[in-house]
């Protein structure tokens, strides 16, 4: 037999879609298929571009890193990546003086007082680490 498409003798065979008989060879066959079907529908579907990076940490961060991956460092990494982006998850000194800001006016505080305080507030920042604050409102009484 000969492909009908391209005229070569390897690996021809014949089959119908719907009502036509079809010659084709073996890499005409591909091209069909290729052209029908998408080949990356086939298997997991793609999270986006794979690049290699090489990266340099202390010791104690690669044990962190390994810790955390449970045997999967790319999808530790792609969760700490969406972490890092999303709004809602970011440390920011600013949205904390929002917050205190806007308890001090539902408070009813006077415009001199919020000042007082967020000047307070602000100075912490340099002093004490995030991890300290926390620590320390969780085991404050309110």
């Amino acid at each position: 037999m000969v492909c009908m498409s391209c005229e070569s003798t390897n690996d021809v065979i014949d089959f119908y879609i719907e009502d036509e008989k079809i010659i084709l060879c073996v890499d005409c066959r591909v091209k069909l298929w290729t052209s029908k079907t998408s080949v990356k529908s086939a298997g997991r579907p793609s999270l986006g571009k794979t690049k290699k990076v090489s990266l340099t940490l202390p010791e104690e961060d690669w044990e962190w890193i390994e810790e955390q991956a449970k045997g999967n460092r790319s999808k530790l990494l792609r969760r700490l990546i969406n972490q890092e982006q999303s709004p809602e998850s970011r440390w920011d000194n600013n949205a904390c003086l929002g917050y205190a800001l806007l308890g001090a006016k539902a408070l009813g505080y006077r415009e001199e007082d919020i000042k007082v305080l967020t000047r307070a507030i602000y100075n912490q920042f340099d002093i004490i680490s995030v991890t300290e604050a926390k620590e320390k409102y969780n085991k404050s009484p309110f």
